[in-house]
């Protein structure tokens, strides 16, 4: 993996564990894998997760929106006709 051997050559150590000999033990077997997590994580919070939005927030995106478009957003919600 990147960061053990990156590590390994800046103490020059051969391997960090016997555990599974050849293979440079074990960090060098997962540092790969927590990159890997890191980078899902990422990915499923950018593109794949739905947000939640809360009325705070809606409040906020209200107030930035332009007189017309505030009064879009106010007709279309009227129209959509929700029962409690």
């Amino acid at each position: 993996g990147f960061l053990a051997s990156g590590i390994k050559r800046a103490y020059g150590l051969k391997d960090f564990n016997s555990i599974i000999p050849g293979h440079g033990g074990v960090m060098d077997r997962l540092d790969c894998q927590f990159l890997m997590a890191l980078y899902t994580w990422v990915h499923y919070n950018a593109f794949i997760r739905m947000g939640t939005i809360s009325v705070p927030k809606m409040l906020y995106i209200y107030n930035l929106l332009s007189e017309s478009e505030q009064a879009e957003f106010l007709d279309r919600v009227t129209k959509l006709n929700i029962k409690p």
